[in-house]
């Protein structure tokens, strides 16, 4: 029997060799494999991760669009119960986002919608549109946590998420809106009943003139003359004091301010309306004060004569109106006062709107467009100023303006500013006694030229200095004794 010989040194080191070579080349193909996947895996890693950011930074900048948003988003589920609730939301209803997620969105609406509204969102969701404005064939009204309505337009969209459908609803107040559509439908409706009433008389009068049944220098024919010309007049007023307003509160109108004397502004309109008060048988009296404002002094002048000629018109043959200046902290105080019929209670604050009267009668009677406190009132708003009315019925009214104080009259030796000498048109024996016999002008009411208004300042001066010099014969006697 044969024994197998065993292989040559040479001949197994080479096979040895060879696998070692075989599995080095399995190792790195294999290595190649896991670091080409290791890549794609990081590679996939990082992709998700930017994909999350940008689905972080999306929400982020979609969250902050619902915060800011002042609309109210709300979105519901196929139940319609509520399951996002925005910061609009919340200032427009009056409830937390705590308190209304989960709760059915009838919580927002008014009782007698609550069919109608269920009804409307399942139309919605059956139908292919994806979005569809609501209230386009009715009003929608939605209802606060106090409970109170209020108009709003609302749009709804849905997204459909297979076993589900999603409802957004996008909601605005437009209870603004409503109230200056009212306002100017208002205004248009009164704005043509004032004109067309004196074009009416206008219109009236010439026709009966110019169809020759009456002579233009007949009595009646006079009259007819006399009723176009106060229409005209009417008309032209109303015309002016539209466009005033108009022009003041849209700030077409520059206020041009400058330093303006409290006297010359009291002067000026007593000058303007002492003809209106001498025709209506009214004096007026005056309280002026040594004082400065920084305003525009044609403005003040204008409101002031406003304030006058609404206290003469309602003013008895008889009576007094008084305008007064006073100082109260910093600012100066004017006052105009009357003693008619008075204003109800719940008109005081009414009168300075555009078109209100006190009784409808008044625009006939007394010559009135009903803007004169409406202009006043905007005037002392683009002036920082205030002006409002108190009265008593039967027994008259006064009206407030103030303006920041420029200048006041100085002295030293009146630190309380009730102490500051005043013109009185009543006798006061503690400071008339100390006037001239040339200030029997003071009395009458009226302050009718530049020499007037110029001793009313002298009279001023003399005032303080003789309680200057009784203040300092005061401390003399005081020391020597």
């Amino acid at each position: 029997m044969s024994s197998l010989s065993p292989l040559p040194p040479s001949s197994s080191a080479s096979h040895n060799l060879q696998a070692i070579n075989e599995l080095e080349l399995r190792v790195a193909e294999r290595t190649a494999e896991l670091i080409s996947v290791n890549r794609q895996l990081q590679s996939q890693l990082n992709e998700r991760q930017r994909t999350q950011e940008e689905l972080r930074f999306s929400q982020a900048r979609f969250a902050r669009i619902l915060d800011i948003a002042d609309d109210a988003i709300i979105s519901t589920n196929g139940f319609q119960s509520i399951t996002l609730f925005n910061q609009g939301a919340e200032k427009i209803f009056g409830y937390s986002a705590q308190e209304v997620i989960g709760q059915g969105l009838d919580l927002l609406l008014p009782q007698r919608f609550f069919h109608k509204h269920r009804q409307y969102v399942l139309d919605f969701g059956q139908s292919p549109n994806i979005a569809r404005r609501m209230g386009e064939r009715r009003e929608i009204y939605g209802c606060r946590k106090d409970g109170t309505e209020f108009p709003a337009e609302a749009s709804i969209s849905k997204i459909d998420m297979g076993d589900e459908i999603f409802y957004t609803v996008i909601l605005r107040d437009i209870t603004e809106r409503k109230q200056i559509e009212r306002m100017k439908d208002e205004f248009i409706s009164v704005v043509s009943h004032e004109l067309r009433t004196p074009l009416t008389s206008i219109h009236g009068s010439l026709g009966m003139l110019t169809s020759g049944l009456l002579p233009t220098d007949s009595e009646q024919g006079k009259r007819l003359l006399q009723i176009a010309t106060d229409s005209t007049e009417r008309l032209v007023r109303l015309i002016n004091d539209i466009l005033d307003i108009e022009r003041i509160e849209s700030g077409k109108a520059k206020m041009e301010p400058e330093i303006c004397n409290i006297v010359d502004l009291i002067t000026q309109a007593v000058n303007v309306m002492q003809p209106l008060a001498d025709k209506a048988g009214v004096k007026v009296s005056i309280c002026p004060l040594s004082g400065q404002v920084l305003a525009d002094c044609d403005r003040i002048v204008q409101t002031l004569t406003n304030l006058l000629s609404n206290a003469i018109k309602f003013s008895s043959a008889g009576s007094t109106v008084s305008l007064a200046a006073q100082q109260q902290g910093n600012e100066i105080l004017l006052t105009v006062k009357d003693t008619g019929r008075g204003i109800p209670t719940d008109k005081l604050e009414s009168i300075f709107e555009r078109f209100q009267q006190v009784d409808s009668s008044d625009s006939r009677n007394h010559d009135g467009t009903g803007l004169g406190l409406a202009i006043c009132k905007s005037i002392m708003q683009q002036h920082g100023g205030r002006i409002w009315a108190e009265s008593t019925l039967g027994e008259g009214s006064t009206f407030y303006v103030t303006l920041p104080l420029f200048e006041t009259f100085q002295n030293t030796d009146l630190e309380d500013p009730s102490n500051i000498p005043m013109i009185h048109n009543c006798y006061d024996p503690s400071i008339n006694s100390q006037l001239s016999p040339n200030t029997e002008f003071l009395t009458k009411g009226r302050v009718s030229t530049q020499e007037s208004e110029q001793q009313v300042m002298e009279l001023l001066q003399r005032i303080t200095y003789n309680q200057q010099k009784d203040s300092s014969d005061d401390n003399k006697a005081n020391s020597s004794g």
